[in-house]
């Protein structure tokens, strides 16, 4: 019996040591989610490739994938507050993704949460209203 309850006891402690979810809970951000669509100024925006933005922390990564051999990703750090939300690459020459609208800092104002779709929006230098239309990846 003893040895059932220290087996149960090191499982348990190995299940919860590995919680990816450093520093807290970020809620429904957390995870990897699929941009769905791209708008500048209501219009949709043609892309070439896949782009994917993934929450962890305070960590950003957005990723670019063409076919199924290409992949470019940049990482960067992201933070929340209300319906306002900054991401930014802190070091511009490792910032590689060429997104419509993404620049190396970014500051979104979050129009649209559910836990499986994301809607936010910024406006860039030239006053062109980009939108990202985001679905959570299972």
């Amino acid at each position: 019996m003893k040895k059932t309850l220290f087996i149960i006891s090191v499982l348990s402690v190995l299940v919860l040591a590995s919680c990816t979810r450093n520093h807290g809970d970020i809620g429904i951000w957390f995870g990897t989610w699929h941009v769905e669509q791209i708008t500048a100024d209501g219009t949709p925006v043609n892309v070439e490739g896949d782009y994917f933005f993934q929450f962890q922390s305070k960590v950003f990564r957005v990723s670019q994938v063409y076919g199924h051999e290409q992949l470019i990703d940049s990482y960067g750090t992201w933070d929340e507050n209300g319906d306002k939300m900054t991401i930014s690459f802190p070091d511009p020459s490792t910032f590689y993704i060429t997104m419509p609208g993404l620049e190396s800092r970014n500051d979104f104002t979050v129009t649209t949460t559910s836990s499986r779709e994301i809607t936010f929006t910024k406006v860039d230098a030239n006053g062109t209203t980009f939108a990202y239309h985001l679905k959570k990846q299972p």
